[in-house]
């Protein structure tokens, strides 16, 4: 068994720099997760997985313990057959792409009966490239006097910074593979930074925010010269972006401890969090469990959630402002409805908790995102 590790101080700070409300009430979560590729590492030719595809964990979550919701009756509503053993978004949601799966009377059916059933949904996105490439910034400012910009300042920098890299992602890659990012040999430190200052030099940014923040940047790397490391890039194993989601796992269990999680089966999440106790204020965590999938239907259900999340996150990530709000002018009148419901899906759910939300995504990500689910009529 692993050591046990004391998450009371982390929590506090998470709820004091966001402050979170809400957050000892007693909630029945569950979770089901899409785009799990267990790593994201950089290969020889690029990467494990897809850096367009976020990884996304969540599900629904309802008020209170153990209620009862029906579903008998919203299967029927559905006209899904009743020897089905699992409910997946394909049944629901078919396509492969976004507005292909909103484009669904059965997904109104299922978005009209969350909302009337005063059931929220929550969910973790974590956009793998922008997670693995926004340590330069955080390892240029740390230590000094700019660690104290304002937070805005520096999402900026990490919004520009990953933009272009993810715009000129072979080049950065053959960058990335040379030096062995994330881990920069203290030799190589100013050599990295050489090359990425001579690259930002070459890029014509879209807009004014954009040069300034990359600007700013290039600056930063101009001061990292006369370092011999870059702290968050050292000590890391090799081309390794993101050693698995556990953590991500980990953080609901903890900030939320009256409440109780329920997971679908995951045996390698399984294996690592029940070996490594969470302590909270002097006690074990045991309020998680794991089930079968196909043994409780509001898992199963979260599983048509966090798909269509999936697929909104990866229409925004592969596609331009421009074409977004172009496609958006032509929505047919079903995709414009279950768009708005999804809104106000969203939008309820981060009203009434913060922390049900949490998206670790560029700006930009979240604009087009923001965009897509706003400019449905």
């Amino acid at each position: 068994m692993s050591a046990s590790i004391d998450f009371s101080k982390i929590r506090e700070m998470d709820i004091a720099s966001s402050r979170l409300s809400h957050m000892d009430d007693e909630y029945t979560f569950f979770y089901d997760e899409t785009n799990n590729s267990r790593l994201f590492r950089i290969t020889e030719t690029e990467f494990n997985a897809s850096k367009d595809e976020d990884f996304i964990l969540g599900g629904f979550v309802y008020e209170g313990k153990h209620k009862a919701f029906g579903m008998e009756k919203l299967l029927q509503s559905l006209r899904l057959q009743p020897t089905m053993k699992e409910v997946k978004r394909k049944h629901i949601a078919p396509g492969n792409s976004f507005l292909e799966c909103v484009n669904s009377r059965k997904l109104q059916t299922l978005l009209e009966w969350i909302i009337e059933n005063k059931i929220y949904i929550h969910f973790m996105a974590m956009n793998k490239l922008y997670y693995g490439v926004v340590d330069i910034v955080d390892s240029l400012i740390a230590d000094t006097e700019l660690s104290r910009l304002p937070q805005i300042d520096i999402m900026l920098m990490k919004n520009a910074l990953y933009k272009y890299i993810n715009a000129d992602i072979v080049y950065i890659h053959e960058v990335f593979l040379h030096y062995g990012y994330p881990n920069i040999a203290g030799k190589n430190v100013c050599e990295f930074c050489e090359v990425l200052i001579g690259w930002i030099e070459k890029i014509k940014a879209e807009d004014e925010a954009d040069d300034k923040a990359l600007e700013s940047v290039r600056q930063l790397l101009k001061k990292a010269l006369k370092k011999k490391s870059l702290c968050f890039l050292t000590d890391n194993e090799n081309l390794m972006l993101m050693d698995g989601y556990t953590s991500l796992y980990m953080k609901p269990i903890y900030m939320f401890p009256n409440s109780e999680h329920i997971f679908d089966e995951e045996t390698e999440i399984i294996r690592k969090i029940c070996s490594t106790p969470m302590i909270l204020y002097g006690k074990e965590l045991h309020n998680f469990s794991f089930v079968k999938s196909t043994e409780n239907g509001m898992v199963q259900l979260s599983d048509v959630i966090i798909g269509i999340i999936g697929k909104l996150m990866l229409y925004a990530n592969v596609s331009t402002l421009l074409e977004i709000k172009k496609e958006m002018a032509s929505l047919s009148l079903q995709q414009e409805k279950n768009i708005s419901l999804l809104n106000n899906l969203i939008y309820a759910s981060f009203n009434h908790c913060l922390a049900f939300i949490h998206c670790t995504v560029s700006l930009s990500e979240m604009e087009k995102v923001t965009c897509i689910l706003t400019m449905a009529k």
